[in-house]
């Protein structure tokens, strides 16, 4: 019998999906626009009255999918928008309230973020980025785990939906799995919304 360990297994993975979302990029330059028509049906469904909800999104860096559309159409619906940040040594990452055009600092990983002094927000969707994800809802991030510790602590205070943003081609199969990993509700690509299902 051959033991996989779940994190050496993930290490081994993030450097061929990470070439592989390079070239989704590539190929799908329109995938940051699409995946607004793709979201309006479920999101309504989900959010009928999305006035007073907040949606933390994520500003995309290399080839990760452009959020820069749908941030725009959430404020047209009415979302009040966050932004991620981490602001401690120990990578506890908070929500800030963020509008598209206000100005941004470096946070504690140097990321671009709200300045401190914008409020903490509870978000009731967090839309992530992603190296790989299933259908069960398991998500490959970057490593650091400020996803998994932020929407454990969110998850606890209340629902929150978690929806990864993704090319349909990032879709893998057998992710490794561990105890800590939070797994995603859904996730949104420029072809498909995809609900989690259960293992």
């Amino acid at each position: 019998m051959v033991i996989i360990d779940p994190a050496a297994a993930k290490t081994a993975l993030r450097v061929f999906v990470r070439n592989r979302r390079k070239e989704l990029a590539l190929e799908h330059p329109e995938a940051g626009w699409k995946v607004v028509d793709v979201a309006r049906e479920p999101l309504a469904r989900l959010f009928p009255d999305p006035k007073g909800k907040v949606a933390a999104l994520y500003l995309c860096l290399g080839s990760e999918v452009e959020t820069r559309h749908l941030a725009d159409w959430l404020v047209e619906q009415g979302w009040t928008l966050a932004l991620p940040s981490v602001e401690s040594d120990d990578g506890q990452m908070v929500f800030r309230q963020w509008t598209p055009g206000d100005p941004l600092v470096y946070d504690q990983i140097g990321l671009n973020a709200p300045d401190p002094s914008s409020p903490a927000l509870q978000p009731d969707l967090v839309v992530t980025p992603l190296l790989a994800f299933d259908r069960q809802g398991r998500r490959l991030g970057q490593g650091g785990g400020y996803y998994d510790r932020a929407l454990e602590v969110l998850r606890a205070r209340g629902p929150v939906l978690m929806l990864g943003l993704a090319y349909v081609g990032q879709e893998t199969q057998g992710l490794p799995d561990e105890p800590h990993d939070q797994r995603l509700d859904a996730i949104l690509t420029e072809s498909e919304y995809i609900a989690v299902q259960e293992d």
